[in-house]
């Protein structure tokens, strides 16, 4: 589930692109296609006795754990679902989803869940990190879905992030502006206000489901003082049901031409069409020698030439892999 069938796999309930999972049970997430799956006839094969996942994020356990737990997705489908489109998507329709996804994401750092949740540390030769994190998920998600306010000590830090970023933008020191064209949305944050360590979250200076809630565009400039980013969102990398977003196209010759502009010594990275959430970027993550605004108005003209031509990354139309 939420990824690309091994040998031996018998059923692939996945949004990953090139997988083959029926097209009657796509859904943008993987754990909405269980649900799916659990309601059509014959959407489960019979007679299999393991389920599994081959990565760890809140989308692909908790695709597991509507699969595997008894009663969990009659009592908590709808919620759960919300809280992956939280965990893969970063947009919050629901405060308790957001709650729930926040939680799993923080079991993923196994430190610091091991000591909000009052265990030991897992540890010893052979040990399986993602695997802990992956039980450990499975085993709080019926309790976490029905009282998430109960579980603080997990989901409370991105939580706090999340609500200072939201207030960023409605006290207007941070800003989205769209540019619909283009599916491309600028994020502006003035890093100087006093809350802006507060509203920063996993490198980014906003979290980034305060701007993804926000607005509905795929491809996310930010400006951040002297600092200024261009990425696409992972809804533009897996294969949605919803919508058909606008494809990816290649910023490698964007970056060379920024190396060009910056002079010797700053070098300009794209992480390539079909990286997950790929971005042209600086690549020591520091201050642009350009002007931000200058670097997002070259971007735009070269998204409106590049988007007249095919496609650097088209999760629809790559081939099947079969299970």
């Amino acid at each position: 589930m939420d990824g690309a069938p091994r040998p031996g796999t018998v059923a692939t309930l996945s949004h990953w692109p090139g997988t083959p999972t029926p097209v009657a049970l796509w859904h943008d997430v993987s754990a909405g296609i269980v649900l799916r799956a659990r309601a059509r006839p014959g959407g489960l094969p019979d007679g299999v006795a393991v389920a599994s996942i081959d990565h760890y994020d809140a989308d692909g356990v908790i695709a597991l754990g509507l699969l595997c737990v008894e009663g969990l997705a009659d009592e908590h489908g709808a919620l759960l679902v919300e809280a992956a489109r939280v965990g893969d998507f970063d947009v919050v329709t629901d405060r308790p989803a957001a709650l729930v996804a926040f939680a799993l994401g923080a079991l993923g750092d196994v430190e610091h869940a091991a000591a909000a949740l009052g265990v030991p540390v897992p540890g010893g030769e052979g040990t399986d990190r993602t695997a802990w994190a992956a039980r450990e998920a499975v085993r709080l998600l019926p309790a976490l879905a029905a009282h998430p306010e109960s579980y603080r000590t997990l989901w409370g830090n991105e939580a706090d992030a999340f609500d200072a970023s939201r207030r960023a933008l409605s006290e207007g020191w941070a800003s989205i502006e769209e540019r619909r064209p283009l599916d491309l949305a600028i994020a502006r944050v003035d890093v100087t206000h006093p809350d802006a360590a507060r509203a920063a979250w996993g490198g980014a200076p906003l979290h980034p489901a305060a701007v993804h809630s926000s607005t509905d565009l795929l491809r996310v400039a930010t400006i951040a003082g002297g600092r200024v980013e261009v990425r696409y969102r992972y809804e533009s990398w897996v294969r949605l049901e919803t919508r058909r977003p606008v494809r990816r196209v290649d910023l490698a010759a964007v970056a060379t031409e920024l190396i060009t502009m910056e002079g010797a010594g700053t070098r300009w990275v794209f992480d390539g069409a079909g990286a997950l959430t790929a971005a042209l970027r600086l690549a020591d993550g520091g201050e642009s020698s350009l002007d931000p605004e200058e670097v997002v108005e070259l971007v735009c003209l070269r998204l409106e030439i590049l988007d007249a031509g095919p496609p650097a990354w088209d999760p629809y139309g790559m081939p099947v892999r079969p299970a």
